[in-house]
């Protein structure tokens, strides 16, 4: 992970990111269906993770393409690895690098991609500008960061809406921005991008979904920034942390995601 990421790394990170390329995955293939892809692409996944897009970008550029997952945390670049060979994607492969200087040739890849990257680091500059210098002329930058407008639970409950506002407190004051996803459109047309477009992708977690328990799961990363900035005190967190997991675990709660804003554009020729 970047110095600066937000979130701790480790196996727990390692789940939350595999659970969410698996929710998410159905949006990326849709995604990546609306940009004119041809096969016999080079793709490259800035930030993998555990999983990333590798799959749909696999299937997307076909056996003559290929594809090239980057990231630089050890546990994750592990698991991008075991994914790949499991889901024998043969056009895939998966080094070891820094998402903001990546020392890969500049314009050498038809798509780049990244997804929740600019949230948790806020280097929103340095990360377009690399993005930028990997794609050729008229190459496709894909970018799918989120949006907290619509991240909320039904019934409504006082302790889940106190977890949320912590954990966007916590991106703002570690120099990030969980609502990214609002700013990826005009990021790309300041940058003199063509053919910008945005389509918005949101779910609903019903029943037992585990995707109930991502204010958990952020929370648990997030813990030391949220109780050292005073955004909840100790007691107040203990009690959100277990209202939120009976909410998660009640069958009639339904938790709205977070949209995931899905903007690309392409390079000026």
């Amino acid at each position: 992970m970047p110095s600066d990421y937000l979130l701790t790394s480790g196996d727990a990170e390692m789940q939350r990111l595999r659970l969410q390329a698996q929710v998410w995955e159905p949006a990326a293939i849709d995604f990546l269906a609306t940009l004119d892809i041809q096969p016999g692409w080079k793709a490259l996944d800035l930030g993998c993770g555990a999983m990333g897009i590798l799959r749909p970008l696999s299937q997307s550029v076909g056996d003559t393409g290929a594809v090239v997952g980057l990231d630089s945390d050890a546990t994750q670049l592990a698991a991008a690895r075991s994914f790949v060979e499991e889901a024998k994607l043969t056009n895939v492969s998966i080094i070891e690098g820094n998402a903001f200087d990546t020392g890969l040739p500049a314009g050498h890849f038809d798509l780049v991609h990244v997804r929740f990257l600019f949230a948790p680091v806020g280097r929103d500059s340095e990360l377009l500008t690399e993005m930028l210098r990997l794609l050729r002329p008229g190459g496709i930058i894909a970018i799918q960061e989120p949006d907290a407008s619509c991240w909320n639970v039904a019934p409504t409950n006082s302790s889940w809406s106190d977890l949320k506002a912590a954990i966007l407190a916590a991106f703002r004051a570690g120099g990030g921005d969980f609502d990214a996803g609002c700013r990826t459109f005009g990021m790309l047309r300041a940058a003199g991008a063509q053919q910008i477009s945005q389509r918005n992708a949101v779910l609903a977690a019903t029943e037992q979904h585990p995707y109930k328990h991502l204010p958990l799961q952020f929370a648990g990363s997030l813990r030391k920034r949220i109780l050292d900035g005073g955004l909840l005190s100790d007691e107040r967190l203990e009690t959100c942390l277990a209202d939120v997991a009976a909410v998660a675990n009640d069958p009639n709660s339904v938790m709205t995601t977070f949209i995931v804003t899905q903007v690309a554009g392409r390079k000026a020729s």
